[in-house]
């Protein structure tokens, strides 16, 4: 598949429908509802030579999810949050509405002012074939497993419903 394939098929996250929740209840129905995540090959990865075109995507994403927000009956806003998951080699991103206190994670997060280091994290991981075994359990590395053992870097955008402001 070609890089230009590959961005077109992204197309269907972008009109995608988000869910919108109206209490802290749903919670559970906006984190399952309203996840996506995107991996690619090896070879395709090493095709993008910028974050420019996953960027451009992922605005794209925003900006109808906004849309979607201010058509909406909620007088909620949401918060779009985005991160690289290394486990399974994807770029995860997900929507919940601004009535939560924090995000769904049960580890330490770093929240990042900045998307493209995530984009470019993902887009240079060596691993989008998969881990080679003998990484995965290569045991006298134990610098390696610390140094992963780091917070998870989470870039955070918050979507203003425009309704809500209005008032």
């Amino acid at each position: 598949m070609s890089k230009e394939e590959y961005l077109a098929e992204l197309q269907e996250i972008i009109e995608d429908k988000m869910y919108i929740g109206n209490s802290i209840e749903d919670l559970e129905s906006e984190t399952s509802q309203n996840m996506w995540s995107i991996s690619m090959s090896q070879q395709l990865a090493n095709e993008f030579t910028t974050v420019d075109e996953i960027k451009d995507f992922l605005c794209k994403v925003i900006n109808k999810r906004s849309e979607q927000l201010s058509e909406s009956n909620s007088k909620n806003g949401m918060i779009f949050y985005l991160w690289f998951d290394k486990l399974s080699g994807r770029l995860r991103f997900n929507l919940i509405s601004d009535i939560h206190l924090k995000l769904p994670f049960k580890c330490e997060i770093q929240t990042i002012e900045v998307i493209d280091s995530i984009i470019n994290e993902f887009l240079t991981y060596p691993y989008h074939d998969g881990i080679p075994f003998e990484e995965a359990t290569d045991e006298d590395d134990e610098n390696e497993v610390t140094k992963d053992a780091t917070a998870l870097h989470v870039f955070l955008y918050p979507i203003e419903n425009f309704r809500k402001a209005k008032g």
